[in-house]
């Protein structure tokens, strides 16, 4: 496990530190911005324990420690500390330093890391946007006044210039500034959370993923039903309303493990959407529509001409949500399209129609679940138009389940 501490710190530094400077000058000074009288930046031993996490800081500083200003400490970082490193990495710092403080168990959600704007270990996981002296006085001080150094070398040995330059892919996700101005971090954590309610209700259409009640983000005199962001996981949240959001807490290992495979569905199929444009997956459907040459069709096999609501013959939750996903964007697309590949005479419409209808009978007659023989039908689309588009197969089978050539209204 990683951990939080002056060592891991001071060595992130250090391996982020510009040319000229020495591992002596960096430690040193940094520690006189506490204890200006201080100063072991000729002292080699003691600067190489203390990054090692061999040693505790000495007493001279962490009592000096509770009476300094936090923001003289931030000052002090910003004329002495920061132009010690180099630049080009100070979104490296920022990443590597978020990603310890997200990984030490030891620090609780609300604990108080950064010490010049107290923001806790929840706000530092989720912000991306930093006042840097700032952020690194504050987890310096956190780290002399809250956090034992010694034995801490196999979390120090975990700092490498690999881990380092692991989160070089994310550097452009940390944006530094020069002021918080009166932008309380409350407020700043209610905005990253509002931001983090947005993205997971356009996952789920605006919708409790439990139960499935139309949701909406709490302002005030606002008295609609709420969204409430659970964690269900160190990497998944989901969105809930109110209700289910207190029910969760009693739920079962298994039904979370149902929650959590939604979310992942849902991620995913966000994802695949986003991925290509609407104009290019309208592309994909036509060359999919083109290149049809299906099975053979039996004489009795009857097209209903009387479309039935999705919702009357679906009944798993994420498989009427994913086809109507689809056919609320592209139905009218999937449509012209067939009209016109008719009129190229490219396509015989009715003929396809009726494959269609065929593949579901025979899944159907397997027994097996909705989602299995809707997976079942696009993977033979796929399968014979030579496997080009599968997100435009998909579209497809959801265009023919809103015809009602696939799936039956279910009987009350």
């Amino acid at each position: 496990m990683k951990k939080l501490c002056f060592g891991t710190f001071a060595t992130i530094l250090k391996i982020c530190m510009a040319k000229r400077v020495t591992q002596k000058q960096l430690c040193g000074t940094m520690l006189l911005s506490i204890a200006p009288t201080y100063d072991i930046r000729s002292d080699d031993g003691t600067v190489s324990d203390l990054i090692l996490g061999k040693k505790n800081l000495s007493p001279v500083v962490t009592d000096a420690a509770p009476d300094v200003d936090a923001r003289d400490i931030s000052v002090f970082f910003k004329e002495k500390v920061l132009p010690m490193l180099d630049s080009n990495k100070n979104s490296l710092i920022v990443l590597a330093l978020k990603d310890i403080i997200a990984s030490d168990d030891t620090i609780e959600p609300e604990t108080i890391v950064e010490k010049v704007n107290n923001m806790t270990k929840k706000d530092i996981v989720s912000c991306n946007s930093f006042v840097l002296e700032d952020f690194l006085a504050g987890i310096f001080l956190y780290t002399v006044l809250n956090v034992e150094n010694r034995n801490c070398e196999n979390s120090v040995r975990e700092i490498t210039d690999e881990y380092i330059q692991s989160f070089e892919t994310q550097k452009k996700s940390i944006k530094f500034i020069t002021t918080y101005n009166n932008f309380s971090m409350e407020a700043a954590n209610e905005v990253a959370i509002d931001a983090r309610a947005l993205v997971l209700l356009a996952e789920t259409g605006g919708r409790c993923q439990k139960c499935g009640r139309i949701l909406g983000i709490k302002k005030e005199g606002n008295d609609i039903n709420y969204a409430k962001i659970v964690r269900l996981s160190e990497t998944d949240d989901i969105i809930l309303c109110v209700d289910c959001e207190r029910e969760i807490r009693n739920l079962s290992e298994e039904d979370k493990l149902a929650l959590l495979s939604d979310k992942h569905d849902l991620e995913i199929l966000v994802k695949a959407r986003d991925a290509t444009s609407r104009h290019e997956i309208e592309k994909q459907i036509e060359q999919v529509l083109r290149e049809v040459d299906l099975m053979d069709v039996t004489a009795d096999t009857q097209l209903k001409m009387e479309p039935i609501k999705v919702e009357n013959k679906i009944t798993e939750k994420r498989l009427k949500e994913r086809v109507l996903f689809d056919v609320r964007r592209f139905y009218e697309g999937v449509n012209d399209t067939l009209d016109r590949l008719a009129g190229e005479n490219k396509l015989n419409v009715d003929r396809f129609a009726k494959s269609i209808k065929r593949m579901y009978e025979d899944a159907s007659e397997s027994q097996i679940s909705q989602s299995a023989i809707y997976n079942l039908l696009v993977e033979t689309l796929f399968e014979k138009t030579g496997r080009k588009y599968r997100e435009a197969c998909e579209i497809i089978i959801s265009y023919f389940v809103q015809r009602c050539e696939v799936f039956d209204e279910i009987t009350k």
